[in-house]
C-alpha cells in the first residue's frame, strides 16, 4: 500500500467542502447584488400591457371605489379596490393604506354629488402584478352584481369586463429588493458554515496529527505491512496496533486503549439504514467508526468483517452493549493492560 493513498483520503473530502462553500458564498454575494441591481434598473410596465405575475407595474388612476373584499395575513389587513384609468379601463387594486391616501381626491370625486367638484389629477401608483386570486373574483362579482347593478357580470365574462391582472402596492420593488437580500444573505450564511465547518475539520485533523507526531512513522510502517486491513467501505485503516479511521475526519486510535466496543445500527420503520461502530477508550472517549449507510449485502459483509477483526485485535476490551459493560466502564471495575 502506498504511504500517499492514505493522505490522499484525507485530504479529498475537505477539498470539496472548501470549493462547496467558497462557491455558496459567491453565489450569495454577487448573486444577490446582480439580482437587487436588475431589479432596482427594471422599468414600471403599465398594468394593462402585464400578461405575466410578479411583474413590476404601474397605473395611473383616475378613480377608485370603496375596498369591496379584505384578505387578513399575518402581518396585515389587505384591501381590494376597483379603479379606473383615464381610459376608462376598470382593474382591481390590492391598496396599502398609505397609497390610498394619495387617491382621497380620486376617492371623493367618485362619491361625490356636487356637479361643480374640479376632476382630480390622475395619480401613479406602483406595484406588483398578481392574477386575481378566485376568491377575490367571486366578491368581486357580488360586488357588481348587488352594488352597482351590474347582473350580466359572471365568471364567464369577467375577463372582458375586469382586467385579470390586478396591481398589488403591499408590495414594493424595495420589498422585494430586501426579501433578495435576506434569502441570498441566508445563502452567503450556508457558505460560511460550510467553510467553518471546513476549517474545524482541518484544526481536528491537524490536532490528531500533532498529537501523534512521533509516532506516525511507526504507524505508516504498520499501514504498509501485509496484515493491515484496508476496508475502503468503511474508511478505516486497520493494523496490529492501530486503528485509523478516514471518514470525514482523522482519527488514529490505538487497540490497546480501547476498553469497549459495541455495533450500534439506525433504524427506520424497523429497517436498518446506518451501522457503526461505538468505541470507548481509557480516557473515556467515545468515538463513532466505521459508519455505513444504504446497507447492501456488500456493505453489509464488509462492516462484518471489519466489527469482529476489531474484536480479536482488542481481547482485552469489553465488547457488546449491555447494561452490565455499561456498568463496568461507568465505575472502572476491570483492568485492562495497558502494553
Amino acid at each position: 500500500m502506498k504511504k500517499d493513498n492514505f493522505w490522499q483520503k484525507l485530504i479529498k473530502p475537505k477539498r470539496f467542502l472548501l470549493i462547496l462553500g467558497s462557491i455558496i458564498i459567491v453565489v450569495g454575494l454577487f448573486g444577490g447584488g446582480i439580482l437587487s441591481y436588475l431589479i432596482s434598473r427594471e422599468e414600471a410596465i403599465n398594468l394593462r400591457k402585464v400578461n405575466k405575475e410578479n411583474t413590476f407595474t404601474q397605473i395611473d388612476v383616475e378613480l377608485v371605489t370603496s375596498y369591496f373584499a379584505t384578505l387578513t395575513t399575518d402581518t396585515s389587513l389587505e384591501k381590494y379596490y376597483f379603479i379606473t384609468d383615464s381610459e376608462g379601463y376598470t382593474y382591481i387594486a390590492k391598496i396599502d393604506d398609505q397609497t390610498f391616501k394619495s387617491l382621497k381626491a380620486n376617492y371623493d370625486y367618485n362619491y361625490s354629488t356636487d356637479i361643480n367638484l374640479a376632476t382630480p389629477e390622475l395619480v401613479t401608483i406602483y406595484g406588483n402584478a398578481e392574477k386575481i386570486p378566485k376568491s377575490i373574483k367571486n366578491f368581486a362579482i357580488e360586488y357588481l352584481q348587488e352594488d352597482l347593478g351590474l347582473t350580466e357580470v359572471n365568471a364567464d365574462n369577467f375577463n372582458s369586463v375586469i382586467y385579470p391582472y390586478l396591481i398589488n402596492t403591499y408590495v414594493s420593488k424595495t420589498d422585494t429588493i430586501i426579501d433578495i437580500a435576506i434569502i441570498f444573505g441566508l445563502i452567503t450564511i450556508v457558505g460560511l458554515l460550510i467553510l467553518m465547518f471546513y476549517i474545524n475539520r482541518q484544526a481536528k485533523n491537524k490536532k490528531i496529527l500533532n498529537k501523534y507526531r512521533r509516532l506516525l512513522p511507526t504507524i505508516e510502517e504498520e499501514l504498509k505491512q501485509d496484515n493491515t486491513i484496508d476496508n475502503q467501505v468503511c474508511k478505516i485503516f486497520l493494523t496490529d496496533n492501530y486503528l485509523v479511521s478516514y471518514n470525514k475526519e482523522l482519527k488514529i486510535i490505538p487497540l490497546n486503549d480501547i476498553i469497549w466496543l459495541y455495533p450500534f445500527e439506525y433504524q427506520s420503520k424497523g429497517i436498518a439504514t446506518k451501522r457503526s461502530v461505538c468505541l470507548v477508550t481509557k480516557d473515556k472517549q467515545k468515538y463513532n467508526i466505521g459508519s455505513i449507510s444504504n446497507i447492501g449485502k456488500n456493505k453489509d459483509k464488509e462492516y462484518n468483517e471489519m466489527y469482529h477483526l476489531l474484536l480479536k485485535r482488542t481481547p482485552e476490551a469489553l465488547h457488546g452493549y449491555s447494561k452490565e459493560n455499561k456498568d463496568k466502564v461507568e465505575n472502572r471495575s476491570f483492568k485492562i493492560d495497558s502494553k
